[in-house]
Formats: C-alpha cells, structure tokens, sequence
C-alpha cells in the first residue's frame, strides 16, 4: 500500500518543476495526473478516505493542494508568511506562458555561474528564492490597478541578503518595474558599496565613469549586451566625492512609464528630500494616464515604484511617539517620513525591507495610520526567511546555543586586558577624549595571530585573496586614530624582527602556533600545517601587509579598496567604528579584535562583521573578544532561532503577519533594540509553575481538527498499555519527555491563545531543561473518560480504547474558532495522583508530594454543542483537547519576551473572550 501523504509529496515536488513551463492550474493538475495514473486505486491508502476511483483521487488532490499552494510559498527550508487579500498571482503565470521579456535576469544569472563561479544549485536555488519573492508584489503591467504591498526578508549578517535583492531588482526590471529606490544604509561607504555591486551586477557599467561607457559585469559576458537604464548615483572612488543623489544628476530627465529609473541613495533626510522634489517636480507636467488625483492629491498612475530597504531596522524605523488623544499618528522621524511621503506618490507601490536583525521591525506599530503619509512601514503583507546556506559562517554555528548539544566553534579568545570595567586599555566606559598609552597582550597576540593565520592561508593558496584584521574597540574616532598608531608602531617593529629573523619574536610565533593553530586546525580540519613551511611564509606575509594598517572612520582618508585590489588581493589591517560596523562588508575577515560593548541585540550582532563565508579557512578564524560579550552574542543568537522558529509557526497555521502575534526572548542585561523603536511592544512573563493550562478555543477548521485527532492517536498509541485503566480513568506513568514533546510540536492550538500554545509550552519545557531548573523527564498522561461502568451507550473507539467522550458547550456563535469556558475538572487534576481531591483546591492538588517533578498530560476527546440549540456539532472527526497540571513546587526559570502590538491585540481579545 501507499500512503497517500507520499503521493502527495510526490505531487508536489513535480509541481515545483511544472510551474517554471505551465500556467498554475495546468501545472498542478498535470503533475497530479502524471503520478497518480500510475497508481492502481487498490494500492492506495488514505487513514480516513476510500477513493473509488482514479478520477476521485486525482480531484481531491489537486484540490487540496491548489488550496495550499494559494496560501503558502515554501522553497526548501525558507519560509513565507504573506497576506493574500487582494492579491493576485501572476509572475510564474506569467513566466510560463512567456509573457516577460528576460534580459536581465539570464544575464544575472549567467555572472554567477561564470564570473562568481556559484555552483548551478546555489544559483537555482536564488532563482527560485528570487521567484517567490517577485510572485508576492502585484502585476506591475496592469493598467490603472492601484496597488500597495510591504514586506519582509529577514536573512542573516553576512549571508548573502545583497545577492538576493540584486536578484529581486533584475527581475523586478524584467517584469516592469519603472521606479527602482535602493535604500543602502546611512553611510556613505556602505551606500558605494551598495552601488558599485549595483553597477557590476544589474547595470553592467562603470557609474564612475561618466565620458563613455566602461562595460563592467554582467554585460562583459560573451553573448550578452549593455541595456541602458537611467541611474541618477554613481560609484566614486574618491572618498573626498559623493556619488549620490542630487537634482542635477537627474538631467531634466522624467520618471516615465517607458523605462526604468534606477536610485541608490543613503538614509539621509537631505538627499531624499530631493528626491522626494525632483518626483513632486514632474507631477504637475504629466497627463492624466500617468497621475491620479484624488480629494486634491495626486499620485503617479502606472508607474510603478519598488523601494528596496537594506539594513531596514536602521533609520527607516519611526522612533516617535505617535498617537494623539483622537488615535492618530504624529510627525514620524525625518527618514520614516521621507519614505512613506515617496511611496504616497505612487499610486502602484512595493515595499520590500531587507534585514538580518528584524526586532525593530516587528515592534512597528500595525495600525493607526497617518492622515497624510498612510500606514507605517509594518510589513503587513508578507514575512520571508531566508535560511542560511550549510557553508554559512554565522551566529549559531560561531557562538552556539548552549554548552553541550550545540557549544559553537573553537575560534573565540576570551581577553581579560581590554574592553573591561577597570581595565587600562579601552575600558568598557571611556570618554571620547580618552587616548591609550600601550596596547594590551591580547591585542599582541590578536595581531600575531593574524599574521600566523595568513601565513597559512598562503600555504592553501590564498595570497591573492583578499585577507583582513578587524580591530574594533570604541565609537570615539579620536581613541580609534591612537589605537590605529600604537598598532602600526607594533605591526612595523613584528615586521622588521620577522624579516630580521629576530629568534625571541620567531620563538613567540611558534609556541602561539602550536598551543593554538595547531590544535585548533587538527580539530576542525583533521590535519595540520608543518611550521616550517609556515615560518618560511612569514616575511612574504608581513611584506604584503606593509603599510595597510588603515583607519577607516572618515577622518584620515584611509579606505579599503577591495574593488581595485581584487586581482592581487587586499591583505589589510582595519581600525575603526561605526563604520566598519552595519552592512559594510570585510572581504576575508580572519581576526577580529572586538571589546566595544552595547547593550542592544541588533547593534551587537551588526557589529559583528566575522560572519559569512569562509571556505578554507573558517579554522584560522579568531574572535578575540571578553567573556560577557562572548556570552551576550550566544544569548542574541538564541533570541534571533527563537524569532525564526516563531515565523515558521507562523506559516505553518497559514497566517499572515497581521494575524500572527510575534515576540521576542528578552535578556536582563541587553535591549533588544532601541527604546523608542520598542515604544509600542510590551513584556510578557511566562511561567506556568502550579498552575492548569488547558485549550478552551479551538480552531473551526476540519483539516486541523483531523490533523489533532491524528496526532493525538498517533500519541495514545506510542503509550502502549495503560498502567491503570478502571470505568473512570486511563493513565500512562513516567511517560518519557521525547513522547510528550513530539506530541505537543505536532498539535495545532489556535492561533489566539497566548498561554495554552503547544509550541510556547515546548520552549518552556525546554528552557527548564537547559536551564538544569526542574525535572521535567518523566510524566503522567491521562484520557479522560465519563464513567463508562453504567450505560454503555455513547462509547466511541479512540486508539484502541472505549471511551465516553467529553460534552462541553460553546459559549458564542460558531466562527472561525469554538470557544469553550472551560475544559478541565478538578478531579482531572487528581486521577493519577493517591489524594482524596473533594476536600482540595485546585492549587493545593499541584502542591501534593505526588505531583513533585511529574507534570500531568490530560487528554479530552470532546464532543461540542451547539450554544443555542444544545445540538451536538458535527465534524469528521471529535475535537481534541489537552491540559496540563503542572506542579507547584520547586522552582522555575520564567520566559521573558516583548511583545508586537498583534500579539497584544489577540492577547486583549483572548481575555475579554474568558
């Protein structure tokens, strides 16, 4: 026999193929076809349904899965959640029935494979990433169907999140898209950073270059050609330069329906003011096929805007006090204002936020919209995760998760000579005038660290790769231009004794290399490098870091050009700040020397630029760092899996952001992010010690109801054989705790309930268990019965047991939820436990010596009435409930979140509901 979830499968991935070359309905109906006629009905098992025919089954397959794919993307491990009303496929349609003229993309594409040597399937799989994305905007070819959609991709720091956006921007060009705006971030740096990747990689031109166009990129491909697009920035070189925006470089020329305009502008209020004045400028001169007016206000009509916002938590994020007395907002902060003010003259408009640090933008408010600017930035329409490749240096595989199942990699240094309270250099708190005398040991051993690490690096072949040190120790660029000589003074004098062959420093380097280096690489590599070999590299290596110690923090002119060094490779040492912080990426970071404390999780892990790809050479990688901050990115990481696992739930029970309250795992010692971007989140406490959670709302949906009882069954049958069955009870004892969790991550709980959720009540489980806090291995489990020695009648069959299933009555017109008072007994409490509960509390059973360290598990099978008529309501299958009596002794370690305004909302409803 085969099950029909495997058919299903089998559909599905053909499916995925199909909707690159057939219109969607097509797509699924063939692919259906083709696996289910070779199939005797015979030999096909659903637990529930007998098809009697090829034609039955094939129907009610594609049916169910026309309904899911409408309401979920899913591409491999990545994750959608998006808003469906009024929205309209269209892109893939679109694509297979030819009806989008590709230049762009297949030149995009084509540069990967060939010029950034990407395998083919991490090419296709940012095709398709790319692909999922575009199909949630809107149809930009549509005439006068206005349109407003914003969204979320939340990737992780360094992973790749610039590559998927330049991929998003081709083919939004490819489709139509006219109005391009690339937010990059609020430094000037970052911003050229953004457009020369812009320029190599969409454009396939030298933007500095104004006299002729120098062909760079994607257009230098045999066979592919240079489509010219206005872009009003430019790259420069120069850093006495600006290459962005002003009204001059617009030439007069117009935003048109006829071609694209390409913006790569900073976050800065000057320069989007004027973009905001050259759009205004024109608006006026158009005719009416291309403006809509409306109550005196005028909006741009098919043509079509895509603003790309990276580093979104960064500026874009109102820090205001925003509601008045009447409800409404108030003047947001200047950068919010200037990008909802550009988005408010178009009438067609996308949104599309890019970070690796969501938890701003979650705590955007999601209503309570401005009379003039319209709805914040919340990303109501659709949350992506993009997951991180298996080569992904990042947050969880450097930091951790926690000491024994997942303890991160052997790289961190723990320094105890910086970055501390008392410490003499660079203390945790130092004023901007403050200047070290020296340089600790730690920062000695970092550098030399370095120069072992790169002299291996030459060994593997990377001399012309490019290879950097980060030191990073305060905001202060005074402190910085004192540290950035004090560490050139040092690399000058390791120079000269190295090529000196000085036998103290030669002794050094060696006892460095073999207490560290070498055992770390024969951990994390299985082999080692000959120290002769690496000894003999050394003056090569301290050769090609002559005179690259630089100060990046805009003071002294210095600048990492890794663009014109890229044939012969960048071997730098890189002092600095704020500047060598967000966004901004350092090509073959290796070392990092990292004190400079901040309390709040998404400028830490910001911050930290060590993580992205490191092929071959992630075992020479250091992170020089103290024990809090160690400890400190260990705890954001933690958070950031929590919020990830969060938005996976989220798409799981097909909801969209809007519907889906979100929260974040607070720390005692850290923000989460700033005060004012957390104005309208609030804490939340979890902590369900000596208390009876049980689910009194249940969703109104046959697919989970069934997909419950399923699970349940599946549960009940895993027990095996009671260890106490009697007419009024049925009870497992010390029931293992991998039973218990896989029942509660399988179980759907509705989507308002903030207590009795089965994947919050999971991590707290978890959480006690890591925390080493209270004994939660073993359990009771208990299906509840109505005494079944009297009547026989009403007994059902659940998982090989007769039972008198539970009648409780909805208190409310039935909706998309059943809500029930309540669901437990108080003498359910006490069925496993050697108590007479009659003379008990409730509180006072949980206290019982029984209940110590042994949660009770209650099962109900239930059947639901109807509150008026008293009716029982039908459904396929009896609607399951649980409850939880946990014990009231002992202690236990609270979970502490903040909250988004969705989640409070649901909260609020749930409450006054009960």
């Amino acid at each position: 026999m085969i099950h029909y979830n495997e058919i299903k499968a089998n559909v599905r991935s053909i499916y995925e193929t199909f909707k690159k070359i057939k219109p969607f309905s097509d797509a699924i109906n063939d692919a259906t076809t083709l696996v289910v006629s070779q199939i005797p009905i015979e030999e096909i098992f659903h637990p529930n349904i007998t098809f009697s025919s090829i034609t039955e089954i094939s129907a009610f397959l594609s049916e169910e899965l026309i309904e899911e794919v409408n309401l979920v993307v899913d591409i491999g491990d990545q994750h959608t959640i998006f808003d469906n009303k009024d929205h309209i496929e269209w892109y893939i349609q679109k694509i297979a029935e030819g009806e989008i003229s590709f230049k762009f993309w297949p030149r995009y594409k084509k540069y990967l494979n060939y010029i950034k040597g990407w395998a083919t399937t991490t090419v296709e799989n940012l095709d398709q990433t790319t692909d999922s994305i575009i199909e949630l905007f809107e149809d930009p070819t549509i005439k006068n169907r206005p349109f407003d959609r914003r969204g979320l991709v939340v990737g992780y720091v360094q992973s790749g999140k610039t590559a998927s956006f330049m991929g998003v921007i081709n083919k939004a060009i490819d489709s139509g898209y006219k109005i391009i705006i690339v937010l990059a971030g609020m430094h000037e740096n970052l911003r050229q950073q953004t457009q020369e990747r812009i320029d190599e990689e969409i454009l396939g031109r030298d933007t500095s270059i104004k006299a002729e166009i120098k062909r760079i990129g994607v257009s230098t491909l045999p066979g592919e050609s240079y489509y010219p697009i206005d872009i009003f920035t430019e790259s420069n070189y120069d850093a006495r330069k600006n290459g962005d925006f002003n009204l001059k470089k617009s030439h007069g020329t117009p935003p048109t329906s006829d071609r694209c305009i390409l913006f790569v502008v900073k976050k800065n209020k000057s320069i989007l003011k004027n973009l905001i004045k050259y759009f205004k400028g024109w608006i006026d001169t158009f005719d009416e096929d291309l403006v809509f007016e409306e109550d005196s206000i005028k909006q741009f009509n098919n043509i079509p805007l895509l603003i790309v916002d990276d580093e979104a938590d960064q500026a874009s994020v109102n820090t205001k006090t925003h509601i008045d007395s009447d409800g409404d907002e108030v003047d947001p902060t200047a950068i919010n204002e200037c990008i909802r003010e550009l988005m408010q003259l178009f009438r067609q408009k996308i949104y599309l936020a890019y970070t690796a640090t969501p938890f701003a933008n979650i705590f955007i408010h999601h209503d309570f919209p401005h009379s003039i600017l319209g709805k914040d930035l919340f990303p109501e329409s659709f949350i992506k995760t993009l997951e991180s490749p298996t080569n992904y240096f990042g947050p969880r595989k450097v930091f951790g998760l926690n000491e024994t199942s997942e303890p991160g990699l052997p790289i961190d240094r723990i320094i105890e000579d910086a970055g501390m309270k008392d410490s003499d250099f660079v203390p945790i708190k130092h004023k901007s005038d403050y200047i070290p005398k020296y340089i600790p040991n730690s920062l000695k051993e970092a550098i030399d660290s370095f120069i072992i690490s790169s002299a291996i690096r030459w060994l593997r072949g990377h001399s012309k790769k490019h290879n950097t040190m980060l030191i990073h120790c305060t905001r202060f660029t005074n402190t910085q231009n004192e540290i950035g000589v004090l560490v050139k003074e040092y690399v000058k004098v390791l120079t000269r004794e190295i090529v000196g062959k000085n036998i103290n420093t030669i002794s050094r380097l060696e006892n460095l290399y073999k207490r560290d280096h070498s055992i770390t690489t024969l951990k994390m590599k299985g082999s080692e490098h000959n120290w002769k070999d690496i000894k003999a590299s050394l003056p090569k290596v301290v050769k090609k870091l002559e005179n690259n110690c630089l100060i990046i923090n805009g003071t002294v002119g210095d600048i990492l050009d890794y663009k014109n060094k890229k044939d012969t490779g960048l071997w730098v040492i890189a002092i600095g700040g704020d500047k060598l912080s967000r966004g901004l990426t350092l090509d073959g970071l290796t070392v990092s020397y990292f004190t400079r404390a901040t309390t709040l999780y998404d400028t830490l892990m910001q911050m930290g630029r060590w993580f992205g790809y490191r092929h071959d050479f992630e075992d020479l990688c250091r992170i020089y760092t103290t024990k809090m901050l160690y400890d400190w990115y260990r705890n954001i990481s933690i958070a950031f899996e929590t919020l990830r696992s969060e938005l996976i739930e989220m798409e799981r029970l097909r909801l969209t952001p809007k519907e889906f309250g979100l929260r974040i795992i607070s720390h005692p010692d850290m923000m989460i992010t700033n005060s004012m971007k957390m104005r309208d989140s609030t804490p939340l406490k979890l902590n369900y010690k000596g208390t009876c959670t049980e689910t009194t709302t249940f969703p109104n949906n046959e697919k989970v109801i069934e997909s419950n009882y399923l699970c349940t069954q599946d549960l009940i049958y895993k027990l095996g054989k009671p260890d106490i069955e009697n007419p009024n009870k049925i009870i497992w004892q010390k029931v293992p705790l991998e039973i218990i969790l896989g029942f509660l991550n399988n179980y759907q709980t509705y989507k308002g309930l903030p207590a009795a959720n089965s994947k919050r009540i999971k991590q707290y489980i978890e959480a006690q268990i890591s925390e080493s806090i209270t004994d939660f291995n073993y359990w009771n489990v208990s299906l509840v019965t109505l005494d079944r020695s009297q009547k026989k009648e009403n007994l059902i069959s659940f998982a090989g047991h007769e039972i008198k299933p539970i009648n409780r009555s909805i208190k409310e017109k039935a909706s998309d939820k059943l809500f029930i008072k309540m669901m437990t007994d108080k003498i359910d409490e006490a069925v496993d436990l050697d108590i007479n509960p009659e003379s008990l509390t409730r509180k006072q059973i949980r206290l019982s010596p029984n209940r110590f360290s042994r949660p009770l598990l209650m099962i109900y099978v239930l059947n639901i009435l109807d509150f008026e008529t008293g009716n029982i309501l039908k459904f396929d299958k009896n609607i399951i409930g649980f409850a939880i009596s946990w014990p009231g002794n002992g202690n236990s370690v609270d979970l502490q979140y903040y909250v988004n305004t969705v989640y409070q909302e649901l909260d609020l409803n749930y409450y006054e509901e009960n």
